[in-house]
C-alpha cells in the first residue's frame, strides 16, 4: 500500500511539473487570476516533492537501522517534526504569494507586531526548538524511562512542543519540552541495556536475615528468568536509617519491557511485603 500511494506521489508530481511548465498556456482564459493558480501547483508541487524526500528518507534510515515501519525513534520523530515545520513556513510563504504580496514588504510592515508576537509566544518557540534538539539528541529516547521535574514515567512520543510520558498507571502525561533544560531530569534507562531498580524499605523489628531476604526475592525472579539477563540480580543494602533499612534491587531486562517491569515490580514488592510487613510481625 505504501508503494502503491509513493507511486501515485511520483505520478502527481510530474503532472504537477508539466502543469507548472504550461501555465500561461493552459489557463491564458480563464476567469482565475494566474498567480493564483501559479501558487497552488507550486506549492501542491512542493508538498509532494517534500512529502516523497521524506518517506524515502525514514525508508533507508528504518532499514539500515532495522526498524520496523510501524515504530518510531528520536530520529524518525525528528524528521517528521522538520518535515512539519518546513511546510508550515512554505505554505505561509504560498499565501502570501496568493494574495499577490511580497514576503520582504509584509515582514517589513509588521516589524513591531513581529516582536510583540515573538515576547507573547517565546515558550512555545523554546519548545519548539527544544523539541528539535531532542529529535536527534541521545540523551533521551523514545521507550526511556525517566523523570522529569516530578513527572515519571516512559517516553512514548516528541512532539514539536510536548513530550508523552506514561507513569506506572498507563496514565499520559504531556510535559513541554522545555521542562528539559527547566527541570531535573533523570534518565533511568542505560543507552545499551535496560537496567531496572526497584527501592524498598524493611523496618528493623522484623530482623530478617538478609540471605533469607534474597531467597524470597530470587523465588519471584525465577518466574522470570527467561526475560532477564543471567547474573544481573544484584540486591544491596542502600542505606540504613533508625528505624528502617533501605534496600535496592537491580536487574537487567534482555530488552526493554515497561509492562514486565511493572509486573515483575509488583510482585517483588508484594512478596517483600508479606514477608515482612508489621502485619506480618504481629500475626506471629
Amino acid at each position: 500500500m505504501n508503494v502503491f500511494f509513493r507511486l501515485l506521489k511520483v505520478i502527481g508530481i510530474a503532472i504537477l511539473i508539466i502543469l507548472n511548465e504550461n501555465l500561461q498556456t493552459i489557463f491564458k482564459n480563464s476567469f482565475i487570476p494566474l498567480h493564483f493558480i501559479a501558487s497552488i501547483v507550486g506549492f501542491s508541487l512542493f508538498f509532494l516533492l517534500t512529502q516523497l524526500g521524506k518517506d524515502l528518507l525514514l525508508y533507508f534510515y528504518r532499514k539500515r537501522k532495522k526498524i520496523a515501519f510501524n515504530k518510531t525513534d528520536n530520529v524518525t520523530v525528528g524528521i517528521e517534526n522538520i518535515y512539519f515545520l518546513v511546510i508550515s513556513g512554505v505554505a505561509f510563504y504560498f499565501l502570501l504569494h496568493l494574495l499577490n504580496l511580497k514576503p520582504k514588504d509584509f515582514f517589513t510592515g509588521l516589524t513591531l507586531i513581529s516582536a510583540a508576537i515573538a515576547i507573547i509566544m517565546k515558550d512555545y518557540i523554546s519548545n519548539i526548538i527544544t523539541g528539535m534538539i531532542l529529535g536527534f539528541s541521545d540523551k533521551i529516547k523514545i521507550g526511556n524511562y525517566v523523570k522529569i521535574g516530578k513527572y515519571t514515567g516512559e517516553v512514548k512520543d516528541f512532539s514539536l512542543t510536548m513530550i508523552t510520558l506514561q507513569d506506572d498507571d498507563d496514565v499520559l502525561i504531556y510535559v513541554p519540552n522545555s521542562s528539559i533544560f527547566t527541570q531535573d531530569l533523570i534518565n533511568h534507562t542505560t543507552l545499551d541495556q535496560d537496567i531496572n531498580t526497584i527501592h524498598f524499605e524493611v523496618n528493623n523489628k522484623m530482623k530478617i536475615p538478609f540471605r533469607d531476604l534474597e531467597k524470597l526475592i530470587a523465588d519471584v525472579m525465577s518466574e522470570f528468568e527467561v526475560a532477564i539477563l543471567p547474573g544481573s540480580v544484584q540486591l544491596v543494602v542502600d542505606a540504613t536509617h533508625q528505624e528502617s533499612t533501605s534496600f535496592k534491587l537491580q536487574y537487567t531486562l534482555n530488552g526493554q519491557d515497561l509492562k514486565l517491569s511493572k509486573n515483575l515490580k509488583y510482585k517483588v514488592l508484594k512478596c517483600v511485603y508479606e514477608n515482612t510487613s508489621i502485619n506480618g510481625l504481629l500475626n506471629r
